[in-house]
C-alpha cells in the first residue's frame, strides 16, 4: 500500500512539474519585482521590455541615497550589456556618474563592473575616479 502511494505521489509530482514547464514556455516572460545587490543599486526595482530583458533599474544605495542604471541594450539571461548610471548620497547630494558592463547569467543572477566618477570627492583632494565590481540577484 505504501509503495503504491509513493509511486502515485511521484507520478503526480513529475506530471505537475512537466505541466508547469509547458505552461511557462508559452507564457509572457516574468518581470522581476526587485533586485538585491552588492552594488550601487543595493535594493532596486527593475523595468523590463516585453521579452523580459532588464531595461533600467531605480533604487536605493548604501550611501543612503538613490541610484539609477540604464542599459544601452536590454539585459537578457545569458547575455551582457553596457550601462550608464548615476546616484546620490544622503538622498539629494550628487554622488557619482558611471559607465560599465553587466552580464546576466540566468533569470536571477548578474555580475558586472565599471568606472564611476565622483565630482564632489575632488573637494576632499582625493582621486575622483574609481573602479567597481558588483553582483546581485533578481527576485521574482
Amino acid at each position: 500500500m505504501q509503495k503504491k502511494l509513493l509511486i502515485l505521489l511521484t507520478v503526480a509530482l513529475v506530471g505537475l512539474g512537466l505541466a508547469q514547464d509547458v505552461g511557462t514556455s508559452t507564457s509572457v516572460p516574468q518581470a522581476p519585482k526587485f533586485q538585491l545587490g552588492l552594488d550601487s543599486l543595493t535594493i532596486a526595482w527593475p523595468s523590463t521590455d516585453n521579452k523580459g530583458g532588464i531595461v533600467n533599474s531605480f533604487g536605493l544605495n548604501l550611501g543612503l541615497g538613490i541610484s539609477y542604471r540604464s542599459y544601452f541594450e536590454p539585459l537578457y539571461p545569458g547575455k551582457g550589456s553596457l550601462y550608464w548610471e548615476a546616484g546620490t548620497v544622503l538622498i539629494f547630494i550628487p554622488g557619482w556618474v558611471g559607465i560599465g558592463y553587466d552580464y546576466r547569467f540566468n533569470e536571477q543572477f548578474y555580475v558586472g563592473g565599471g568606472v564611476q566618477i565622483a565630482p564632489l570627492v575632488l573637494l576632499t583632494g582625493t582621486w575622483p575616479i574609481y573602479p567597481t565590481i558588483h553582483l546581485g540577484v533578481y527576485i521574482y
